[in-house]
């Protein structure tokens, strides 16, 4: 087993968790990340993107560095979003693979290995989880509100962007290293509907896509709010649509 408490450039895997306000969801999930990190034979680094939260949140996460030394709290001063924040996170990481996953721990890390495969040897250039795929292992604890408005907002995305889908939001998505800065540095979007947007770049620029099912569970506390970000994000699919359709 590799020793992952020791730093070093030649990482497997970054995993970027951007995070507001999550002083209370974000310590249990540390602890979950870490333990997986802790448990695998590939070498992991974490990189933890405080998006300019009012709360502890920077503070507690930087704990956390005594337990993990390859963890990395970079902060925004001011928050600018959680497209921002992944993007900064994933341009800090090291990791051939890099993923980012959601604060709130609705997706568990042992979802990383479980399908690294489809990059490490399928040739695949991302892999997305998804909540509207399934199969006989994934468990889903999905409230029925938020799954009405991902089916509404995906339904947009088909008809405006790309067919080939299903959940373009989950929070879980899986890139490889290479292909970061070339996608990202094309991006605009920093708040929620930034998903979109880089899968659309990805379609474009030629990049491969696979979906398929992760467990996710909710987990209160959201930062969503259901009514007022839906809009923003069908404005959204309309931006990406008006950017980037003709080139």
């Amino acid at each position: 087993m590799c020793p992952l408490n020791i730093p070093s450039s030649n990482v497997d895997i970054s995993i970027v968790i951007p995070a507001f306000n999550e002083a209370k969801r974000l310590p249990p999930f540390l602890e979950n990340v870490i333990k997986h990190c802790e448990s695998s034979k590939l070498l992991y680094e974490i990189v933890v993107v405080d998006d300019g939260s009012e709360d502890e949140t920077f503070d507690i996460a930087r704990t956390y560095k005594s337990r993990f030394l390859r963890l990395t709290v970079v902060r925004n001063r001011v928050n600018r979003g959680k497209g921002y924040a992944v993007k900064k996170g994933l341009f800090r990481s090291a990791g051939r693979v890099c993923i980012f996953l959601d604060a709130d721990g609705s997706v568990h890390p042992r979802e990383i290995e479980k399908n690294l495969h489809y990059i490490s040897n399928e040739g695949y250039d991302i892999f997305i989880g998804s909540r509207a795929i399934y199969n006989e292992s994934q468990i889903l604890k999905v409230k029925w509100y938020r799954k009405l408005i991902s089916t509404v907002f995906n339904f947009f995305v088909h008809i405006f962007l790309f067919k080939n889908i299903q959940d373009a939001q989950c929070g879980f998505k899986m890139f490889k290293k290479e292909i970061i800065r070339p996608i990202f540095a094309k991006s605009h979007l920093r708040g929620f509907g930034f998903d979109v947007e880089i899968l659309y770049l990805a379609y474009r620029m030629g990049y491969k896509v696979r979906e398929g099912p992760v467990s996710w569970h909710y987990v209160s506390g959201s930062k969503i709010n259901l009514f007022t970000d839906s809009i923003k994000m069908f404005i959204n699919i309309l931006q990406v649509r008006n950017w980037h359709a003709g080139k």
